[in-house]
C-alpha cells in the first residue's frame, strides 16, 4: 500500500521498509551491549550499572507492549509506527546527550516505550499486507530486520563506540532512525486503523489456554536460547579452545547463518504450517544444544552446531508470530504485542538461568539447561494445540 501502482511491488517495498523499522529498533536496543565497555569507562560506572540499562529496557518493553495496545492500539497503524520510531529517534539522541546516569536510564526507558509500539505494529502491518497464505513469508521479511541488526548492528555499535565514542554513536542512531521514519512516512500510505483493544480483550487473551500456551512457547524458546548464548564466549573458550578472534568469527558465522535461516523461513512459510515449523525448529535447537556437549571439543564442531542453532532459531521466530496471529486473527496487534513482550521475558529468564546454573554447576551444564527449556517449550506447543482444538470444537458446538 504505497505510491506504486503494482500491488505486488507495493507490498514488497512496504515489507522491506517495515524490516528497516525492525533493524533500527534492534540496533537501538542492542547498541548498549556493543558500547558497554566504552560507556562504563567514559561515565566512570561499573559495567553492571551499564548492563542494568539493558534490563531496564527489556522490562519496560515487556510491560509496555501490551499496555500500549490497550491504550493506543486503535490509532492508525502507520501513525502509531511513525510515533514509535520518532520516540526511538529522540531517545537515542537523548541517550547520546545524557549528562548523567539518571537521564541515561530515563532515555533507555523512553526508547523501550517507542520500540514497544514499533515491533508489534510493524509485524501486524506486514501480516496484513498479504493474503493469509503468504503471511509466513511476509513476517519473515519484516523480522529479517532484527536478524540483520544482530549480525551487523551490534558489531557496528561496538566499532562505532570505540572509534567515534558512544555519544556520537547514539546520536547517529537517532538521526538514522528518524530518516527511516521519514522514508516510511513517504513511501507507505497505509491508513488502516489498528484494532481497538480493551482491557477485557487483554484479560480474555490471558485466560485462553491456547494463547497462553503459545506465549509460553515463546518464553521457553528464548530462555533456552539465552541460557547458553549469554555465556557463549566463555563456553567456546573453555570447551573448544577458542581465542578472542575465533570467538568473534564464530559469532559472525552464527549471525550469517541466522540470516540464512530467515531466508529459509520465507520459503518454508508458504508450504508448511506454522505449528510444524515451530516443532521442527525446536527439535533442531534441542539437538544442537545437546551436540554442543557431546561432540568433540574442536572449533569446527562448534561452528556446525552454531549454524544449526541459528538456522532453527530464525525459522522459529516468524513461524511463532504467524501462529499467534492464527490463534487470534481479530486481535493480531494484541497477540503480537504479547509475543514481543515474551521475547524479552525469555531473554531475561535465560540470562538468569545462565548465571545461576553456571555458578552452581559450571559452564558445561548450560547446554543441558537449554535442552530442558526447549523441550518444555515443545510441550507447551502441544498443550496450546490441544487447547486450540477444544476451543474450536466448543465454538462449533455453540454455532459460532
Amino acid at each position: 500500500m504505497t505510491v506504486h501502482s503494482s500491488p505486488a511491488r507495493s507490498a514488497a517495498l512496504a515489507l522491506r521498509l517495515l524490516s528497516l523499522a525492525y533493524f533500527w529498533m534492534g540496533t537501538g536496543a542492542l547498541a548498549v551491549v556493543g558500547a558497554l565497555p566504552v560507556m562504563a569507562g567514559s561515565l566512570g560506572l561499573s559495567e553492571g550499572a551499564v548492563a542494568f540499562l539493558v534490563s531496564a529496557y527489556s522490562i519496560t518493553f515487556a510491560v509496555g507492549a501490551p499496555i500500549l495496545q490497550v491504550m493506543v492500539g486503535h490509532l492508525p497503524r502507520r501513525t502509531l509506527l511513525l510515533c514509535g520510531l520518532s520516540v526511538m529517534a529522540v531517545s537515542a539522541v537523548g541517550t547520546g546527550l545524557a549528562p548523567n546516569y539518571p537521564v541515561l536510564l530515563a532515555m533507555r526507558v523512553l526508547a523501550a516505550l517507542g520500540a514497544a509500539a514499533v515491533g508489534p505494529v510493524a509485524s501486524a502491518m506486514g501480516s496484513g499486507l498479504v493474503p493469509p497464505s503468504d503471511q509466513g513469508r511476509a513476517l519473515a521479511v519484516v523480522f529479517s530486520g532484527m536478524t540483520v541488526a544482530l549480525v551487523i548492528g551490534v558489531p557496528l555499535s561496538a566499532w562505532g563506540a570505540a572509534v567515534a565514542g558512544w555519544r556520537v554513536l547514539f546520536v547517529a542512531i537517532g538521526v538514522l532512525t528518524a530518516s527511516a521514519a521519514l522514508l516510511i512516512g513517504l513511501r507507505i500510505a497505509d491508513r488502516v486503523s489498528g484494532q481497538r483493544v480493551r482491557l477485557g480483550h487483554l484479560l480474555d487473551a490471558l485466560r485462553s489456554p491456547a494463547i497462553v500456551g503459545g506465549l509460553a512457547v515463546m518464553v521457553l524458546e528464548m530462555a533456552g536460547l539465552f541460557a547458553t548464548y549469554t555465556l557463549i564466549a566463555p563456553i567456546l573458550h573453555d570447551q573448544y579452545g577458542a581465542d578472542a578472534g575465533t570467538v568473534s568469527l564464530a559469532l559472525l558465522v552464527y549471525g550469517v547463518a541466522g540470516v540464512g535461516g530467515n531466508l529459509v523461513a520465507r520459503r518454508l512459510g508458504d508450504r508448511w504450517a506454522a505449528e510444524t515449523l515451530i516443532a521442527a525448529s525446536l527439535l533442531v535447537m534441542a539437538g544442537a544444544f545437546l551436540a554442543m556437549r557431546l561432540l568433540p571439543g574442536h572449533i569446527a564442531a562448534a561452528l556446525v552446531v552454531l549454524v544449526a542453532w541459528a538456522l532453527a532459531s530464525d525459522v522459529f521466530m516468524p513461524s511463532q508470530q504467524r501462529r499467534m496471529v492464527e490463534l487470534a486473527p481479530g486481535l493480531r496487534g494484541l497477540v503480537l504485542a504479547l509475543n514481543a513482550s515474551c521475547i524479552y521475558v525469555g531473554m531475561a529468564a535465560g540470562s538468569f538461568v545462565a548465571g545461576s546454573t553456571s555458578s552452581l554447576f559450571g559452564l558445561e551444564a548450560l547446554p543441558y539447561a537449554s535442552v530442558l527449556l526447549i523441550l518444555l517449550g515443545l510441550g507447551a506447543l502441544g498443550r496450546s494445540r490441544g487447547a486450540m482444538k477444544r476451543e474450536d470444537a466448543a465454538a462449533e458446538d455453540a454455532g459460532v
